[in-house]
């Protein structure tokens, strides 16, 4: 892995940090405890899950909490994330938000202080998750991307769909669905437009991924913005049906593939 992808990587961190913290920018109490698309979690619980996982990569000792019983935990890796959300209840927005700028400053120290070697090496996450650290950074990038696009959805905050976090973020979804999105769905080859972003075409017989308009034509084409791709392939309650977006071609179809979308946990 070279220099320039480390600081592309590093960029990206920095770029969703500072977009966390635009997506928040000046909320009221009652904008603090807006609902979101992940089930059970407001505004605030979402920043205080980015501080959890960021200082879980920073090699904190995890908060100590009991978990009450919540619907919305659905497996292990859901017990794991949600003890720092618990931790935080009753934290105010003020503390909450200091906590996040320390913890954010002392990763991008750290990310800075890598040598290109370290995207090559395994590198730890939350929940035992262990990978190659190319691989890992790229996964935080695009996990904190939806989370900021989680609060923007529910608060009706546009922007922040541009620069280097976007593009990894958008680059995971289009890999994710390379290889995720073949099984179970008749071939074809679904055109991906992203707005301000790349075209991809997907093909579902193979999982093959093709770029800026190569590849077979298109059984049918989906035109997404960021805020949307990014729900769909985080498996969002508040993500657009296919009713909702723009398809030229056959849209039963395309719901269909969407169907199986979702690649996070």
């Amino acid at each position: 892995m070279s220099e320039e992808t480390l600081r592309q990587l590093v960029a990206a961190h920095r770029g969703v940090f500072d977009g966390l913290r635009d997506a928040v920018d000046g909320l009221d109490a009652s904008g603090w405890a807006t609902e979101t698309g992940c089930p059970g979690w407001d505004v605030h619980d979402q920043i205080a899950h980015v501080i959890g996982v960021e200082r879980t990569m920073l090699g904190d000792a995890p908060d100590e909490v009991e978990l009450p019983d919540l619907p919305h935990i659905k497996n292990d890796f859901g017990k794991v994330v949600e003890v720092a959300i618990q931790a935080r209840r009753g934290v105010s927005a003020e503390d909450l938000l200091q906590e996040a700028d320390e913890v954010f400053a002392r990763r991008l120290a750290v990310l800075e202080g890598l040598e290109p070697a370290a995207l090559q090496e395994p590198m730890d996450g939350a929940a035992g998750l262990r990978l190659k650290g190319s691989q890992m950074l790229r996964l935080r990038v695009f996990d904190m991307v939806c989370h900021e696009h989680d609060i923007r959805r529910a608060l009706g905050r546009e922007g922040d769909t541009q620069g280097p976090h976007v593009d990894v973020s958008v680059e995971q979804v289009l890999r994710g669905w390379a290889r995720a999105l073949p099984p179970g769905v008749e071939s074809g080859i679904l055109e991906v437009v992203v707005a301000d972003g790349p075209t991809a075409r997907l093909d579902l017989a193979d999982g093959t991924l093709h770029r800026d308009g190569e590849g077979p034509d298109p059984t049918a084409t989906c035109h997404l913005d960021v805020g949307e791709l990014l729900a769909i392939a985080a498996g969002r309650s508040d993500a657009p049906g296919p009713s909702q977006l723009r398809i030229d071609g056959d849209r039963d179809w395309v719901a269909r593939a969407l169907a199986g979308a979702a690649i996070t946990p």
